[in-house]
């Protein structure tokens, strides 16, 4: 969001010049801020965005000097203790990771010891097994080798008790962090934000449908999706309802997907889709479906007021084609939601691979 100027009422001294130069470095730090600031909402990222609005309304209503160094003071502060529960909250998903590393070394040293004890214990009794033969009475020779053979299935039993109740415990512990690593990828591939899958989710399913394609020939189109004129709903009402428009344009595009069809953020104000349709001519008319069914406006309460907010949105479709690659997949439907930008918005283009194209191997 670009910063917007704001007079200070002071006359020109260094103490001005001081303020404004607090004031500069204080909308750069929240423009940055909340550009970058992670879509987590185990972060607290959108309150984190709603304080950032709070903030720049501070900065432009404060007029002395001193108050806008005290206010500049704040956002530092927390602005910083933000930054430190990020970093946190990574270090937190590393030590999953180790955990489970942890355990591997367990395995491995639980193995290792267990088999060297029972080796050592195998070594002596061959020993003493073998000094046997020089035992003349029968009677000594067989209770000595009742005791050995009693002495070989105590060893047994405790090496069997032993490895159960190790196996017992590593099954158990594998199992809760199998569930944790389970829990995290599901979370690194979701967008925190929507809900929809993420854009490494989406290459992933995309390069999958493309292989499946080249094998077994089923037809699909790509379609990309972006917003209109984003900026200037974060710029009129604020990161907070344009993230809420981000949210309801992703439950729109949920309601059309059919279950094995394929939804995702693809980042920003921006989405792909992965419809099972046989041409792109179709696709395109899926999707420009859902411009029809878009409500005329979305309310939202602002300072106790009922205020209303409208988007739209252009797309780019294109079909599988033999010889397509994920890339030329995307490029193809990035330029056809292009065209769709340049003819006016609001509106679903379509750019079907050349036949000749496609027989080309």
């Amino acid at each position: 969001m670009p910063s917007q100027p704001i007079v200070l009422s002071l006359s020109r001294s260094p103490l001005r010049d001081r303020a404004e130069a607090l004031l500069t470095l204080a909308e750069r730090l929240l423009d940055l801020l909340s550009e970058h600031a992670p879509d987590d909402t185990a972060l607290g990222a959108p309150a984190f965005r709603a304080q950032v609005e709070d903030w720049r309304e501070k900065l432009r209503d404060e007029d002395d000097a001193a108050g806008l160094t005290q206010v500049v003071d704040t956002i530092a502060e927390s602005c910083g203790a933000f930054l430190d529960s990020t970093r946190a909250h990574r270090t937190d998903r590393e030590a999953e990771l180790l955990d489970l590393v942890n355990v591997l070394h367990e395995v491995i040293d639980t193995v290792r010891g267990d088999s060297r004890e029972f080796e050592h214990e195998l070594i002596r009794s061959t020993t003493a097994m073998g000094k046997m033969v020089e035992i003349e009475d029968i009677r000594e020779l067989k209770r000595t080798l009742s005791r050995e053979v009693q002495t070989l299935r105590d060893v047994v039993a405790v090496r069997q008790t032993s490895e159960a109740k190790h196996y017992d415990t590593l099954t158990n512990r594998v199992r809760v962090l199998e569930q944790s690593l389970i829990k995290a990828q599901a979370e690194a591939a979701t967008d925190a934000l929507t809900q929809l899958p993420n854009r490494g989710a989406f290459d992933l399913t995309l390069r999958e449908w493309v292989n499946r394609a080249a094998r077994d020939g089923r037809p699909f189109a790509v379609a990309m999706i972006d917003l209109d004129d984003f900026k200037r709903i974060n710029d009129a009402y604020g990161h907070p309802i344009g993230d809420r428009v981000i949210i309801a344009a992703a439950q729109l595009l949920r309601s059309e997907v059919a279950k094995d069809e394929f939804a995702a953020r693809f980042g920003g104000e921006e989405f792909a889709v992965l419809l099972l349709a046989p041409t792109a001519a179709k696709a395109r008319d899926r999707i420009a479906g859902l411009l029809d069914r878009l409500p005329r406006s979305y309310d939202f309460e602002h300072n106790g007021v009922t205020r209303f907010v409208s988007f739209t949105f252009s797309g780019g479709v294109t079909g599988y084609v033999a010889g397509d690659t994920v890339e030329s997949l995307v490029k193809r439907a990035d330029e056809a939601l292009y065209d769709a930008k340049r003819r006016g918005k609001r509106r679903v283009e379509a750019r079907p691979q050349s036949f000749l194209r496609g027989l080309i191997p």
